[in-house]
């Protein structure tokens, strides 16, 4: 039988262009998106989230689910927006409790991933295997980010690892016996 192991975040921030030299790593909230003043300008919202895994077993994994709390969204219907949101895997090591906009860790290996207003007030959960899996080939766990996929995006508040629902990753042994707690109502956002 498969085990499900559940990890909780052990950091969680966000930043803004706006704010280029703060911080926001006691808010209850995470956000992601933009927030648009004019045609032209907006003010980016990037949100990072880290885990320890050091606990790992070295087991092969069948899946991994990254497992974030949809709070509101904000779509700003004076200007074309969408819900479309990107999350990239974390190249080089940050200190996420001191992370600002002008300090942001580079990133690749991105996925798009589509919120919607029926998501608001429920965790989904996102599909990041190959992340989970790089993190564990090569041993270097960065986190990820969550960013807007474009200049239009809507500006999606998510649920930090300071509120009652915080990100969680749930990863899938193989064969191994079940000591999970996983919620089986989780909204699959991408697979």
């Amino acid at each position: 039988m498969d085990s499900i192991f559940k990890f909780k975040c052990n950091g969680t921030n966000y930043v803004d262009s706006g704010n280029a030299n703060k911080n926001f790593y006691d808010c209850k909230n995470l956000f992601a998106g933009s927030v648009h003043k004019t045609s032209s300008h907006s003010t980016m919202f990037k949100s990072l989230i880290t885990f320890d895994l050091s606990n790992l077993q070295p087991y092969p994994i069948s899946s991994a689910y990254l497992c974030l709390f949809v709070k509101d969204i904000n779509s700003d219907t004076s200007y074309y927006s969408n819900d479309t949101l990107s999350l990239y895997k974390n190249t080089c090591d940050f200190d996420v409790k001191s992370v600002t906009w002008n300090t942001l860790p580079p990133t690749d290996s991105h996925m798009h991933l589509s919120i919607t207003p029926n998501d608001v007030g429920k965790y989904i959960k996102i599909n990041i295997t190959y992340i989970v899996n790089s993190w564990i080939q090569d041993d270097k766990n960065y986190g990820i980010t969550l960013e807007a996929n474009n200049f239009y995006s809507s500006l999606v508040k998510l649920a930090s690892a300071n509120s009652s629902n915080p990100p969680w990753l749930l990863i899938k042994y193989k064969n191994h016996k079940d000591i999970s707690d996983y919620n089986s109502n989780l909204k699959t956002v991408y697979q």
